[in-house]
């Protein structure tokens, strides 16, 4: 609600223009009459006053008069921050439960470490150059002309990784055509082994005339995404193993030339970039990764800025899951729960770390992604068996750890038979369930708000004033609230901090709240202050939560929540900078 009062203008102005002045408070008195009149008069009634205002601004815009640079204050009381704070609000981005009765629990699911075997399994960049030339003299070779069919067999050195056959995610081909041949050449480059719906890769390119003082370039680029590659070679008993088939003869419409024997006449360089394969088998070899110093966000605290939360219990399933048919070992060597904000760090006891633990391979029983079976082991991690319940009483915004793993620890045992799925990597991942029945000390919760000071009005002044904060508190919390008033690039222009604290509900015999209870908290406003608060665009909520007067540990449930709304009564310079 606003209420508005001229309290004064400027005389310096020529000609004083209450039709411009009228306009200008139009909407504070639309706010102030309407809610006023609603409950008391009939709908016949406010139809005759909404027309009567109506008529007057347009008698009044009629007039000739204009104010200029004309200004006045105006008192001003309205809503400047209005919302309202649940658990959800507390524990951002968690996923919230409730049973029968509403009693909440925090149960969240979040992977650990996520090792996808294209990191280990890694196929590098490849370039391979091929010098063509012929052991004798070619001469007066016509357009058109068969030189050679040349089919080419290249091992790439992949290190303890021998792969017999990959499903290509993505990756690419650039082939690279130098030519001195004084006529242009016809090439088709093949990769029968390459197929994309069992149809074999080929292209077929032109490489214009070139001569031995300036050679002829040309560079072409294919795309290799989904294409299933037998790396066995042309006998079918190899590994790592690309073949090729280049078909070359003198272009139709080029020119007869001659060609001196052992001459380097083409020279085919093809690059293999970017391979990233969705389907490998064979043998991975004994690829190992390790980590000294690794962390992973947790979102779920992340508006808990200080404060202690002691819970009634924690528990936490661990689960590792190898979807890789190879064998492998896993040691994780520490946990760490890292609360970056307060600066505290606290390492899990538990018999998971330290150890090193052995995941036998996945199976494939269809030969397809959706039928894997995967290897698993599970842990349960509670108030009983390690010391998760002030790991997470720490508030972690991050987990740290350091592990180690290891593919194939046992060696060739699958004799070439290992296989994997990109989307079936190896995961460690953390089931956390928290019943929501805690004491609270000091735990302060922010959130961050735009600010409304006078709605569509531009404030030059604030001249002088103060807030009221009205709070309908429903948790059994008490609360001491601060308002961080920021700028429009979030810089801290003031604090201003509640006199008096936000006061808890009654609860019944089983500490639940019976009914909301409202606080009402003047606070002044300075002279300083003021003087900042038409710059205000945002303010940062900051409220202190403790449960000091609840005798036990407190059960929250998905009814309790807090309606904090900000009122402000000022009075305030309305300049020339509106329209």
């Amino acid at each position: 609600m606003f209420r508005t009062l001229v309290t004064d203008y400027d005389s310096a102005a020529t000609e004083p223009s209450f039709h411009k002045l009228f306009l200008h408070l139009f909407p504070f008195m639309m706010l102030a009459i309407i809610p006023t009149f609603r409950l008391r008069m009939k709908k016949g009634l406010i139809r005759s006053i909404l027309l009567f205002v109506l008529v007057s601004a347009g008698l009044l815009s009629g007039c000739k008069q204009d104010i200029g640079a004309s200004k006045w204050d105006v008192d001003v009381l309205t809503p400047i921050v209005k919302t309202k704070l649940t658990m959800a609000d507390l524990l951002a981005d968690s996923l919230l439960t409730a049973d029968a009765e509403g009693a909440l629990r925090l149960k969240v699911e979040m992977p650990l470490i996520d090792l996808s075997l294209d990191s280990l399994l890694k196929i590098p960049d490849t370039t391979i150059s091929k010098p063509i030339s012929s052991p004798a003299n070619l001469n007066n070779i016509p357009p058109g002309t068969n030189l050679l069919p040349l089919t080419d067999e290249t091992k790439y050195d992949l290190g303890d990784l021998a792969l017999k056959r990959v499903i290509l995610r993505s990756g690419k081909l650039q082939l690279r055509v130098k030519s001195v041949l004084e006529t242009a050449v016809d090439f088709t480059y093949q990769i029968p082994a390459a197929k994309l719906y069992g149809v074999p890769f080929e292209a077929s390119r032109t490489v214009p005339a070139g001569s031995i003082s300036d050679t002829a370039i040309s560079e072409f680029e294919f795309n290799l995404t989904g294409y299933d590659i037998d790396l066995r070679g042309i006998a079918g008993t190899g590994f790592n193993t690309f073949t090729t088939v280049y078909v070359i003869k003198t272009s139709e419409s080029g020119d007869t030339v001659s060609i001196p024997a052992n001459q380097n006449f083409l020279i085919l360089e093809y690059s293999f970039v970017g391979i990233v394969p969705n389907y490998g088998s064979g043998y991975f070899g004994q690829q190992s990764s390790s980590s000294d110093d690794q962390n992973t966000q947790i979102d779920v605290l992340k508006r808990i800025t200080e404060g202690q939360m002691f819970l009634d219990s924690v528990t936490i399933g661990l689960t590792m899951t190898n979807g890789v048919g190879a064998d492998a070992s896993f040691l994780l060597s520490s946990l760490r729960s890292e609360n970056t904000r307060q600066n505290t760090t606290i390492e899990l006891n538990h018999e998971i770390v330290g150890n090193t633990i052995l995941l036998t391979r996945a199976l494939d029983p269809d030969g397809n992604a959706e039928s894997v079976i995967a290897s698993q082991r599970h842990y349960v991690l509670d108030n009983s068996n390690s010391n998760i319940k002030p790991f997470i009483e720490n508030l972690p915004d991050q987990l740290g750890f350091t592990f180690n793993f290891e593919l194939n620890p046992l060696g060739n045992v699958s004799e070439g038979n290992d296989f994997f799925y990109y989307d079936r990597p190896f995961q460690a991942l953390m089931d956390i369930d928290i019943p929501l029945r805690t004491t609270l000390t000091d735990l302060t919760l922010v959130d961050t708000l735009d600010w409304n000071l006078a709605e569509n009005t531009v404030v030059d002044v604030v001249n002088s004033g103060s807030f009221t904060l009205v709070a309908n508190n429903g948790f059994p919390l008490e609360g001491l609230i601060e308002l961080i008033l920021l700028d429009e690039n979030g810089a801290e222009l003031d604090t201003l901090m509640a006199p008096s604290t936000i006061t808890a509900p009654n609860v019944d015999s089983q500490n639940k709240v019976i009914v909301p209870l409202e606080s009402r908290i003047e606070i002044p406003v300075s002279n300083e202050t003021a003087e900042i608060l038409p710059q205000t665009r945002q303010v940062r909520i900051q409220v202190r939560f403790n449960t000091a007067g609840q005798p036990d540990l407190v059960q929250f449930y998905d009814t309790y929540g807090i309606d904090v709304k900000l009122i402000g009564n000022f009075n305030i310079n309305i300049g020339p900078s509106l329209p």
